[in-house]
């Protein structure tokens, strides 16, 4: 009976120890022990990408995709969750470029992460890489369906527009009565055009700081936000739609202070603004962002000053880290004041807006 005993919980034993390990090389194949970090990147397709699909950094394994959140709209991303292995945090910059490939031709779906340069700043805990949309060989398929059916058409077509060609350059060629033929009077028409569009220009300049009519320019669009004063911006049409997106970020979030008083912007700060951007990145590049600064402590020329700072900080950043043309970018100071329109009475900070 006590053989039968021993040899039962040896058994049991033995079972118990292999059942441990087992699980431990699993968790050890998954990287369920090792640390590590998330980041996120966000994709109008993900073409058959799965969650558990694997990640790589220019080529090296490095984790794997979490999660895949699903937009909330049609026009809206996907937003990927991906989780990375903490040695290889050094190598993930903000401008580090996120893709989705494929093993071959037909293999399986893999996020490729490739390495950022010495000079961007690391990537936190929580950043929103900039994302590549994938390239699906279906689509090539599709389009080269689509070019062979034009193509034959075109080829179609070649013949009779050599009989219209031919018919008309003979046409051009004939001389009138006075000697001219149509290449003599092509050059005077575009000699002509030339110079009216000249006139036309000068005109248009001239009317757009005519007194009368500047008005009817600037609510066209025609403005320099340059030479646009905090009080001119305050009245003009475009703050006073109500269809503008706004989000606004208080200065605490956004700003840390140096050992010499100035600000600048934190590692909180670019992530509050990367989330904030989530809903004007559809958007992008053809519709304007303007950064509205706001300081409320101080002298007025002190909130003057720090406001113009801090719309200035967030603009440089929006450029650089979206690849934002300056043109399509913009920074007001607007002190402790926000517009009427807004409702807001004071704010410390900035506002992102998204002009409609």
């Amino acid at each position: 009976m006590i053989s039968t005993r021993v040899r039962a919980g040896a058994f049991l034993l033995i079972g118990v120890i292999l059942f441990g390990v087992g699980l431990f090389l699993i968790g050890s194949r998954q990287k369920v022990f090792n640390r590590g970090f998330d980041v996120y990147a966000d994709f109008s397709s993900i073409s058959g990408l799965v969650s558990g699909a694997e990640v790589r950094v220019s080529g090296l394994q490095a984790g794997q995709l979490a999660e895949i959140q699903v937009p909330q709209q049609p026009s809206g991303k996907y937003r990927l969750k991906l989780r990375l292995e903490e040695k290889i945090h050094p190598l993930i910059r903000q401008d580090s470029m996120a893709t989705i490939q494929t093993d071959g031709l037909v293999g399986d779906k893999f996020l490729e992460i490739d390495k950022g340069s010495d000079a961007s700043p690391s990537c936190p805990a929580g950043c929103t890489l900039p994302a590549k949309e994938p390239f699906d060989l279906s689509d090539l398929i599709q389009s080269s369906h689509q070019l062979v059916d034009t193509t034959t058409n075109t080829l179609e077509s070649i013949n009779q527009v050599a009989d219209n060609v031919n018919q008309g350059l003979s046409q051009f060629l004939t001389r009138d009565r006075n000697g001219n033929n149509g290449a003599t009077q092509l050059n005077e028409a575009v000699a002509s055009t030339r110079q009216a569009m000249s006139n036309l220009a000068d005109d248009t300049e001239a009317l757009k700081h005519n007194f009368l009519l500047r008005g009817f320019f600037h609510n066209r669009g025609y403005y320099d936000l340059a030479k646009l004063t905090p009080a001119q911006y305050r009245t003009s049409k475009f703050v006073k739609n109500t269809s503008a997106k706004r989000v606004w970020l208080p200065s605490d979030d956004l700003f840390t202070r140096s050992v010499k008083g100035q600000e600048a912007l934190s590692q909180k700060g670019q992530g509050e603004l990367d989330r904030a951007m989530d809903d004007f990145v559809p958007y992008l590049p053809n519709r304007p962002i303007i950064v509205e600064g706001y300081a409320n402590l101080g002298s007025p020329d002190e909130e003057f000053r720090k406001s113009e700072q801090r719309a200035a900080a967030v603009q440089q950043y929006l450029e650089a880290h979206f690849h934002l043309s300056p043109s399509s970018v913009g920074g007001i100071p607007l002190e402790a004041s926000p517009p009427q329109a807004t409702g807001k009475k004071t704010w410390d900070g900035v506002a992102l807006v998204l002009l409609p």
